[in-house]
């Protein structure tokens, strides 16, 4: 090729590529047919079968619990779409086929993206939004939370009570009309179809079913949707089409996010709420808008840490937590799971960072002369005098939290990124038995009572995820999305982890999870006494001995037990040298991955 042709080539290229909206279709009949068959049968598993590590020169797409959603991630960098359009392409697509149980259209969204055309790393909120109208939200009835640790005895009330103004949708929306280049109904396409055609029944979403599918039978709607395989509970192998979903989904591909806030599906969502005695209206659906913040960030080992902004209550304590690390020179012990002085001091660390907020934590600081305000709380200031009184912690509750989610991490040739966090905050499709346009409607208000009772109507209740982006210099190096309910340990293990003893990402995920403690508290327990959760099995006899020697208080938690309460994540890297990107998978953890 000579010189001539090979610019006009390289023209025509970049014409194409950087002309939004041209033509793709993310179909699944269009994908490579063993590449879908892979997909759909890794779908049947909760994790991979094998450790390996994924790395690309183009492109990077990684997610929790549907490595189908990661295809279709794949197939929208492939074909012309950036960061942005894969990371919604995964959420839509995550939802479909999780069957709206633990991930929701009508669920919230938060998003780190950094875009390399501007070099700026960017924040969106999409969290819940409470009622205008709900006067006396600690009246509305608790949600049924069973098997989750934190779980309270449920309490008979108005299911509509229990709902909030989901921001899912929105955030979508939001995202793609800022940073994305193929059209918004193109994102849609595996959504659609999965929805449309079917999904079949995993083991692990057949076992929902009977656990939590009874609250679904409550209503005329409930009862069709589980009745969507052809059985009243259906099972592993059944094929499960929602119909109406695609409907509502081709709706909101066709007319934007506002379909679901102003349009036919809010309507119907407003009257299935107020019918439930909620509080509801057009009004608060209309208000609905993403929040856009600049992000958090701190300097950790010569990196640059980006979390949301300043409406993510995680955020303060990722950042809180990495602070502390270096105060205490968390870098000049060895790895937490090899070093008894390190897990010990990590585990202090992450109680102090978890539970920050809680009345009786706050009054100590008080006493101790540390600043409440939350921007103190994220400088290096405030950190050390932290670090020097921070075994005379002491705290008396437990918080109200549950993490029900999926995470995403995309990196596309152009270097943009995307970090993102989706979520219903409640155990599997809540207890409303409410479902509108094919859409199970979420209890998370009936989780949330304290918190709502902190705001005025109408506000927006914190959001709780915190994805990460890591840049070293001016460039990005790592992102990382966490979920479950140790979020924040999961998060700060893997930050310690890579960037300050230096693990590669494979051994990192594969070693013992730290483990939030939030059951109740024992008659006369402080926050010093109570013990640091062990996984059974995870740590060498030896080494437990030597925690005993040193003083600490352990408490063994079996592999069921640790499955309810560790949390997930899914990490990218960038190798700054030559722009490969890599991430891995590892059995025991609900994270897939794909390269192009």
């Amino acid at each position: 090729m000579t010189f001539r042709k090979q610019i006009a080539s390289i023209m025509i290229s970049t014409l194409f590529y950087s002309q939004p909206g041209f033509s793709a279709n993310l179909s699944p009949s269009r994908w490579k047919p063993e590449e879908r068959t892979r997909a759909e049968q890794l779908e049947m598993m909760p994790w991979p079968p094998q450790a390996r590590m994924i790395e690309g020169e183009s492109g990077l797409v990684t997610a929790t619990m549907s490595p189908i959603s990661v295809r279709a991630g794949v197939e929208a960098l492939r074909q012309g779409g950036n960061a942005s359009d894969a990371a919604a392409t995964v959420a839509l697509t995550q939802i479909a086929t999780a069957l709206g149980s633990y991930v929701s259209y009508a669920g919230i969204l938060q998003l780190v993206y950094y875009d390399a055309k501007s070099g700026k790393v960017y924040s969106m909120n999409a969290g819940w939004n409470s009622y205008l109208g709900e006067s006396d939200p600690k009246t509305i009835p608790v949600a049924n939370l069973e098997p989750l640790p934190i779980a309270r005895p449920q309490t008979a009330g108005r299911e509509g009570r229990k709902t909030l103004v989901p921001g899912f949708m929105a955030g979508i929306d939001a995202m793609h009309k800022r940073f994305g280049r193929l059209p918004f109904a193109t994102l849609f396409q595996p959504a659609i179809a999965y929805a449309e055609n079917g999904v079949t029944v995993s083991p692990m979403l057949a076992g929902l079913f009977p656990l939590r599918g009874k609250y679904l039978t409550r209503t005329a709607e409930g009862r069709a949707f589980l009745n969507q395989a052809g059985d009243a509970v259906p099972k592993a192998g059944d094929r499960f089409v929602q119909a109406d979903l695609a409907k509502t989904l081709r709706a909101v591909a066709k007319h934007g996010s506002r379909y679901m806030y102003t349009g036919a599906w809010g309507q119907q969502f407003v009257e299935a709420v107020r019918r439930e005695g909620g509080k509801a209206t057009l009004e608060d659906m209309r208000r609905y808008q993403p929040t856009w913040e600049e992000p958090l960030n701190t300097t950790f080992q010569g990196h640059t840490v980006y979390v949301p902004g300043k409406s993510d209550a995680s955020a303060y304590r990722v950042l809180e937590a990495l602070n502390l690390a270096e105060a205490m020179q968390l870098d000049q012990m060895g790895p937490y799971y090899k070093d008894v002085k390190a897990l010990r001091t990590l585990s202090e660390i992450l109680r102090v960072a978890t539970y920050d907020g809680l009345p009786q934590l706050t009054e100590w600081k008080r006493q101790k002369g540390l600043s409440l305000l939350p921007g103190d709380r994220i400088t290096k200031p405030y950190a050390s005098a932290l670090a020097s009184v921070l075994g005379e912690v002491r705290e008396q509750e437990h918080p109200e939290d549950t993490h029900h989610s999926d995470a995403i991490v995309v990196v596309d040739r152009w270097g943009n990124i995307a970090s993102m966090v989706h979520s219903i905050n409640t155990a599997p499709w809540g207890t409303t038995g409410i479902v509108v346009g094919g859409i199970p409607v979420s209890d998370v208000a009936g989780t949330q009572q304290s918190q709502l009772a902190a705001l005025k109507p109408g506000d927006r209740l914190p959001m709780e995820a915190a994805p990460v982006i890591v840049m070293t210099g001016a460039k990005p190096t790592l992102a990382l999305g966490t979920v479950g309910m140790s979020l924040i340990p999961e998060t700060v293990r893997l930050l310690v982890g890579t960037l300050m003893n230096h693990l590669d990402p494979q051994t990192l995920m594969a070693a013992p999870p730290m483990l939030a403690d939030f059951e109740l508290r024992k008659e006369g327990e402080t926050f010093a006494q109570r013990a640091l959760l062990i996984p059974d099995g995870a740590y060498d006899p030896e080494f437990l001995k030597s925690l005993q020697a040193a003083g600490v208080k352990m408490e063994q938690k079996s592999k069921q037990e640790v499955y309810l309460i560790k949390g997930t994540a899914v990490l990218g890297t960038i190798d700054l040298q030559g722009g490969a990107v890599r991430s891995v998978e590892t059995p025991g953890v609900f994270g897939f991955a794909a390269a192009d």
